[in-house]
């Protein structure tokens, strides 16, 4: 069983206070971490908290791709490497090889992010009776049946991921998640009423994503409108409807569409055949995933931001909290997004952001010509999405309150079973 440790030095947190101290936690999760996806942000910064708490933390992970960086100092990278090429199967691996870390590590607390590691925690906690924290982001039986055609449309197999879920949520002892409409999602699948909860969103580090010392320049022929997407590109971010807004708004005005983001080869392939097809080679330029060190500048660069989620089951009823959203609204860039439950947690419609009835392809660019067309309007919604960020939306602020959850009856549990 390998462990890779980062840099041991421990930074106090809140003022020299540590009040996880000595606190052993697992945090497991079922991919490989560091990642450049939002869910190894979040990772890092939950992860460093309770680094920073005064908590000693193991990271039981996948194996990160080559170049993914390191763990946040001071917290013990747990990496798993496995061959299955079967999701369902690699992921069965991946619990039994949890099953075996935990018992090396011996935590006081297992926080974990997914049903599968999940069974082991819970098999583990029974023997030891330790605590368990179930953070919840997103389900099985809704995320795979978007990336896994087949699965949702098998009802056998759609049934014994809904049965093992509930099972997981009645389990755990403690639950966190991202949005209010996650939450109540979670209680749809089984969450108890008396399981104690905490909603923690994400967010944006407000002194690296900052705005810029100039707002962008007017739209001329010489100089396009410039929009920015940054993130995933599966159908339910509404990519493909940003597209054929791109090709409207073009007809009215010169404008160029950047996507920024990793993408998996067979989306890249229908992005670019919807680029081909529309004709738009010379208005859209496909990034790639970027280091993180260039997001600021190109969030700074764009007139409007934008993330045209569609009105699913994944967005509308499990819920989400796009950090590419945070960060925008760090760099007071306008939001262009859609009128969804977890939206309206993070932008105050017409105030800091824009929320749209429909990503549709008419609506979406009639939006973006007359936020194009209104540069005072796009001044007062940067502005008021920079100031949520400061005063509700950091890292910061998040770190906190996931140490005000643990320090409260989270760990007494812990070092009562100790």
């Amino acid at each position: 069983m390998t462990s890779v440790a980062a840099d041991s030095a421990r930074p106090s947190f809140g003022g020299g206070e540590a009040r996880l101290d000595g606190l052993r936690v697992a945090y497991v999760a079922f991919e490989g971490f560091p990642n450049s996806k939002g869910s190894g942000t979040r990772m890092a910064q939950m992860s460093r908290a309770l680094r920073d708490a005064g908590a000693d933390v193991h990271l039981v992970t996948l194996t990160p791709k080559p170049g993914a960086g390191a763990p946040p100092a001071g917290v013990v990278l747990h990496p798993i490497n496995l061959l299955q090429d079967n999701l369902l199967a690699r992921a069965l691996a991946f619990r039994d090889r949890v099953l075996r870390e935990l018992v090396a590590i011996r935590p006081d607390v297992i926080h974990f992010r997914g049903v599968f590691e999940g069974e082991a925690a819970l098999v583990y906690a029974a023997r030891r009776r330790v605590p368990t924290l179930f953070e919840v982001n997103g389900l099985p039986s809704i995320e795979l049946s978007y990336h896994y055609r087949g699965l949702a449309s098998s009802h056998s197999m759609q049934a014994k991921l809904r049965e093992l879920e509930a099972r997981i949520l009645r389990g755990a002892q403690w639950a966190l998640t991202q949005s209010n409409t996650t939450l109540e999602f979670m209680q749809s699948r089984g969450l108890p009423d008396h399981t104690p909860r905490a909603v923690i969103p994400n967010a944006a580090d407000p002194a690296l994503f900052h705005p810029a010392a100039h707002e962008p320049g007017e739209v001329t022929a010489s100089a396009p409108a410039r929009l920015l997407y940054v993130g995933a590109t599966q159908a339910w971010q509404g990519t493909l409807e940003l597209l054929m807004a791109t090709r409207r708004v073009a007809r009215e005005l010169p404008v160029e569409l950047q996507i920024a983001g990793p993408m998996r080869r067979r989306w890249r392939k229908q992005i670019e055949r919807t680029i081909h097809r529309l004709k738009l080679e010379d208005q859209v330029t496909l990034l790639g995933a970027l280091p993180a060190a260039e997001l600021p500048a190109r969030i700074q660069a764009a007139h409007i931001c934008l993330a045209p989620l569609r009105r699913d089951v994944r967005n509308k009823h499990q819920g989400c909290s796009p950090i590419k959203v945070f960060e925008y609204m760090s760099c007071a860039r306008p939001v262009i997004s859609t009128e969804l439950p977890c939206m309206r947690e993070i932008i105050e419609p017409d105030v800091s952001g824009v929320l749209l009835d429909s990503p549709r392809p008419k609506v979406l660019a009639g939006a973006v010509l007359e936020l194009l067309q209104d540069t005072e309007r796009r001044r007062a919604l940067g502005a008021a999405a920079r100031q949520f960020i400061e005063l509700e939306g950091s890292w910061e602020r998040r770190r906190h309150s996931l140490v005000d959850f643990y320090a409260g009856e989270l760990a007494l549990a812990a070092r009562a079973s100790a």
